[in-house]
């Protein structure tokens, strides 16, 4: 195609009577920061309406979800927290009191950045989270005007410890985890070698 992508034909595991011939898909390659070649699969076939250098940072992009679902399970509802509630509508509230307060500290990181050029992933959910739980206690019953002034000391705060540095990439290698054998391993010989548990 004209910006160098291609298109080709696959087969989709299982789908095969859905899909007879296969599914035309356009292959886009591209390099990580210049180094490592990644290959991008997209059903995007147009070119002039997705470009390819758009999808390629587009793709990046989308792992940010992962981030989200581990700001709200381990940092907000905490590691070892589980939802208390024992019906289903109860469960529901309790989720949506989870992801209501999710946007409500997103948007304090939105107005912290607005105006600032910086990338909202550069400030830490995890400081503003702590900040705002201290402060929960203490702005109860406070006029707005507080409320103002609190949200500059904290804008102030995660703006002095921000890190100023190129952001890391997000990737990592991919790896099996093993279970961990709670049996006893021996040798050809019989005699023990190691007793290991969970």
């Amino acid at each position: 195609m004209p910006d160098g992508t291609y298109l080709t034909r696959m087969n989709l595991a299982g789908q095969r009577r859905s899909h007879p011939g296969g599914v035309t898909v356009r292959v886009i390659d591209y390099q990580v920061d210049g180094g490592e070649t990644a290959r991008l699969l997209t059903d995007l076939l147009d070119p002039e309406a997705w470009p390819s250098e758009e999808l390629a940072a587009l793709y990046h992009e989308r792992w940010e979800i992962e981030s989200a679902y581990r700001q709200l399970k381990t940092f907000q509802r905490g590691r070892t927290e589980v939802l208390r509630s024992v019906s289903p509508e109860l469960v529901r509230q309790e989720i949506w009191a989870h992801l209501t307060l999710h946007h409500c500290l997103n948007r304090i990181i939105m107005r912290l950045v607005d105006g600032e050029g910086l990338d909202p992933d550069r400030i830490s959910f995890v400081k503003v989270l702590k900040h705002t739980r201290r402060s929960v206690v203490l702005q109860v019953g406070r006029s707005t005007r507080r409320l103002r002034q609190f949200m500059k000391r904290m804008a102030t705060k995660v703006v002095r410890k921000l890190d100023n540095g190129l952001r890391r990439l997000r990737e990592a290698d991919r790896y099996t985890r093993h279970p961990v054998s709670r049996y006893i391993v021996r040798k050809k010989d019989g005699s023990p070698v190691a007793s290991v548990g969970r």
